[in-house]
């Protein structure tokens, strides 16, 4: 009887410590699994970091290409880019620069104008297709003035507005450009008595724009009868893509470079985005 109760303690005992031991080995790799999983989590930001910061520095390389002439050992305004790759520490940036029409529908900018003809509305000066006009409904002549006001996405600085008429007798002649903050209170920046079909106009760099607005006297000739045509309307600058590399980890950033023209002052860095999130 004795040695069966021993016996029986002799098993409780082993079971016990089995499932001790079983208990701290779960225990152990637990821990270790965790440690494992925490370094491996720790040089992934660590990664994932510097590859951000070497997306941030292209894009400021970027920035200053842009901004300093070619004389000066920069790229220029209207430079441009499929891909340009620089090494820089353990990694790398590759710069994408695109021209870039904030005047465009298909950049979330809208058209509305004084009058249009069927079919001939504002959006057509900001479809991106110059075989496509925006048509009054009558000839511009004072005191009854034709206008087509661009509305941007988000405010810009620029300096730089660009027409495209398809027809000499309806092109804009006497005419101004109009900007504003609110679209109720317009400032002239810039204005001409003799416009020809295709004007790209520079004024001194005005910020804070949400609206941009052509407003035009007189047209080139005509009937009185017919009105004034304008296929195209421009606010030109450049787009910004820097994706930083480290290892195979990968971070981009954009940026809208809002202005034509390699002068600093007119630069405002505006819509920084991180579009790509870390891989």
């Amino acid at each position: 009887m004795v040695q069966r109760i021993r016996n029986t303690e002799k098993g409780s005992v082993l079971i016990l410590t089995f499932i001790i031991m079983t208990t701290l080995t779960a225990i152990t790799v637990g821990f270790l699994h965790m440690t494992s999983t925490h370094l491996r989590g720790s040089a992934y930001d660590v990664a994932s970091s510097k590859a951000f910061w070497l997306a941030e520095a292209g894009k400021q390389k970027a920035v200053w290409n842009l901004k300093t002439p070619t004389g000066s050992g920069g790229q220029g305004e209207i430079w441009t880019t499929t891909g340009t790759t620089e090494s820089l520490g353990e990694g790398s940036y590759t710069m994408v620069i695109e021209r870039w029409d904030w005047a465009l529908a298909a950049n979330n900018a809208t058209a509305s104008a004084s009058s249009g003809e069927v079919d001939h509305e504002a959006d057509k000066a900001i479809d991106g297709d110059d075989t496509t006009w925006w048509e009054t409904l009558t000839k511009p002549l004072p005191p009854s003035y034709e206008n087509i006001t661009i509305s941007f996405p988000y405010r810009l600085t620029i300096n730089k507005a660009r027409y495209v008429a398809p027809d000499d007798q309806k092109r804009p002649k006497e005419y101004e450009w109009q900007v504003s903050t609110d679209g109720v209170n317009y400032t002239t920046v810039f204005s001409n008595a003799s416009g020809t079909m295709d004007e790209t106009n520079e004024f001194t760099a005005v910020s804070n724009v949400n609206y941009l607005r052509l407003w035009v006297g007189k047209i080139g000739g005509g009937a009185l009868s017919e009105g004034m045509r304008v296929s195209t309307v421009e606010a030109i600058g450049s787009k910004i893509t820097s994706t930083g590399t480290v290892d195979v980890m990968k971070r981009q950033i954009e940026q809208t470079v809002a202005v034509d023209d390699a002068t600093e002052t007119a630069y405002d860095q505006i819509d920084w985005n991180e579009i790509v999130p870390a891989t």
